[in-house]
């Protein structure tokens, strides 16, 4: 038990640890101003509901003040003469947000009484109107006495002062207040029910809350419009058009008519919201309808508890770290960026098809938070295994220079031995100091066995230099032709034990800059070793030929081929076909290897192909400059 506890390396889920902590300090803090931020861009761009085209504002502003010559909040006179040319073109509801005074005369009382007909036969004919009140510190602004019995409800424009981000922006409905329907609600229900559909109370709105201390539900709601005048689609016509019957018939024809003031001089009658966050630009009056408008359509936005939202940034923050602890900084970095992307996103979704609410600050502050603690992590980590590599990579260096070194002195010294041993062997065959035919086929075999351990240590020291990087070339310009005919003469002996014709079919070159010595070794590697593997009684075939790039050296042998899955190896260090000649002929498995590596290091290439029976072709391509 005690040695599986050290084993436990506890600083791999530091991060984590980190991670989880700052996630929960989070969630200490609303952010309510960022979070109305990412609230209202949704607001904004909420095409999940439109408008219907079921209401028309009527607004009282200077414009209807010089035209008529009157003042707000007008004479009984002018609402009379208003009330007749609207009524005449037949709305469904009407709704006065406007402010009207006691009479001062008998004639306004005649006026008032007139208006007060006027709304009834309008009641009477399937209609329905209703007076929109106030709030001031001496409490509900009441319609007149007389006018009152002709119903009136609180038509309050709710804005963010004491909840939420406290920036005065209108995101919320009052659906009723000490229970009563607000007029929002009123008409809402009222035109519903005109259309066939079912009324529904303030508690079956989706999102809906009631707060005590108001002593009124509320429920935030979807614009289906801009709310600023001249982006809006609701249509907006001056009070005093209406009051000259200046307008197109059937402009009020069953729509839902709002009439208030609209005063730029009074900031009173204007609102900020989710389109116009720093100036009072948007109408209470236009807001009226824009909020009337949504509850028709219970277009209205549910909140989702912030538990749930808290729930979802811990398994956020346990997925992200899953991925940046297992993926490479830059993929992390994508994954992260693509995490918050679909964190929005799907978020703006569920806002549109349900207008579901979720808490997007805290989870893309969590997307930060995982980020932000992994990275520097993940960078000390990195630090590390960089470090660790460079140190070992110092100590690989140190070993390979040691290995050089030796193989260098080693090879050296082997040559001296073995050139004594030759010498002493070529001496005592010239000399003839043997007993029998059996002491001259011993002392060839001497010598031949010289000659592949020669091979072989100049093999090695090529190799050591190749590794070493300490290979120069020496570039002459020659015809490589002649090369080709030197090293042909110098195999003919070797080719005519066994009765292999060496057929050189040289075309016409021009010189060209090569080593020659490596170069030399190079077709000599490759012609041995066609002569070495081919039958007795075949053929070896040496071609040339150029064009404007390149000079092509091919050379052919009609021997027993090479395996596919042998051919992609032959040119590897120390590789060696596996087969019945390989173990009859001598080799180091490093030729090819080298062949290869002189002949890139002349900025050339060499491929092979084979097949099984027929025999190798070896292409060799060298620039032609």
């Amino acid at each position: 038990m005690t040695e599986k506890k050290k084993s436990l390396d506890f600083s791999k889920y530091y991060p984590l640890f980190f991670t989880i902590i700052f996630v929960f300090i989070l969630f200490q803090y609303s952010f309510s101003s960022l979070e109305a931020i990412f609230y209202d861009l949704r607001v904004k761009y909420d095409i999940g509901t439109s408008y219907s085209d079921n209401i028309v504002i009527v607004k009282m502003d200077e414009e209807s003040d010089q035209f008529l010559g009157e003042t707000y909040p007008y004479t009984y006179a002018t609402h009379v003469r208003h009330f007749k040319n609207l009524i005449n073109d037949k709305p469904k509801m009407i709704g006065f947000t406007s402010v009207f005074i006691e009479p001062e005369s008998k004639v306004d009382q005649t006026n008032q009484n007139t208006l007060k007909g006027l709304i009834r036969g309008f009641n009477e004919q399937g209609g329905f109107f209703r007076f929109g009140t106030d709030m001031d510190a001496w409490g509900e602004q009441l319609p007149p006495k007389d006018l009152r019995d002709l119903g009136y409800s609180l038509s309050l424009i709710n804005v963010d002062n004491a909840a939420f981000a406290k920036d005065d922006v209108a995101r919320r409905a009052i659906l009723n207040f000490s229970g009563e329907d607000s007029l929002h609600l009123w008409m809402a229900n009222r035109y519903r029910k005109l259309t066939g559909e079912n009324e529904l109370s303030a508690t079956s709105f989706k999102g809906s809350y009631y707060f005590r201390e108001a002593d009124a539900t509320f429920v935030l709601f979807r614009y289906s419009t801009n709310s600023l005048e001249g982006k809006t689609k609701i249509p907006i016509i001056p009070f005093h058009r209406v009051v000259v019957g200046n307008f197109p018939k059937g402009y009020f024809k069953d729509k839902i008519v709002i009439v208030g003031p609209s005063y730029i001089s009074n900031a009173a009658d204007f609102v900020l919201t989710p389109f116009n966050k720093e100036e009072y630009k948007s109408s209470k009056l236009l807001l009226h309808g824009l909020i009337i408008d949504a509850l028709i359509k219970g277009k209205t936005i549910l909140p989702i508890p912030k538990n749930v939202s808290y729930v979802l940034c811990i398994l956020l923050a346990l997925f992200l770290s899953i991925i940046i602890s297992r993926l490479n900084p830059a993929h992390g970095l994508l994954i992260t960026v693509l995490v918050m992307l679909g964190t929005i996103f799907i978020s703006y979704i569920l806002f549109l098809i349900g207008g579901i609410w979720i808490y997007l600050t805290h989870l893309v502050l969590t997307v930060f938070v995982v980020y932000y603690i992994w990275v520097p992590f993940r960078a000390i980590g990195e630090y590390q295994r960089r470090y660790a590599i460079q140190e070992e990579t110092k100590l690989l260096k140190k070993v390979e220079n040691l290995k050089q070194n030796f193989i260098s002195l080693m090879s050296h010294d082997l040559k001296t031995p073995v050139a004594k041993i030759s010498g002493l062997a070529d001496n005592m065959l010239v000399q003839r100091q043997f007993a029998n035919n059996d002491g001259e086929k011993n002392l060839k075999s001497i010598i031949d066995s010289t000659k592949e351990l020669n091979k072989f240590i100049t093999s090695i020291l090529d190799l050591s230099k190749i590794e070493s990087r300490n290979l120069d070339l020496n570039l002459v310009s020659k015809d490589i032709n002649n090369v080709i005919e030197q090293v042909s003469n110098n195999l003919k002996y070797e080719a005519s034990l066994k009765n292999i014709t060496l057929d050189l079919e040289l075309g016409p070159l021009y010189p060209i800059q090569f080593d020659v010595n490596l170069m030399n070794r190079v077709l000599s590697n490759l012609v041995e070793n066609a002569i070495k593997y081919s039958g007795e009684n075949t053929e070896v075939k040496v071609k040339t030929w150029d064009d404007d790039k390149w000079v092509y050296v091919e050379i052919k042998d009609n021997g027993v081929g090479i395996p596919p899955l042998d051919l992609e190896h032959i040119f590897d260090k120390f590789y060696r076909v596996k087969n019945d000649d390989s173990h009859r002929i001598k080799g180091t498995g490093l030729g090819l290897y080298l062949v290869k590596y002189f002949v890139e290091l002349h900025g050339g290439e060499i491929t092979a192909e084979s097949e099984l029976g027929q025999g190798t072709t070896f292409h060799i391509k060298l620039k032609n400059e």
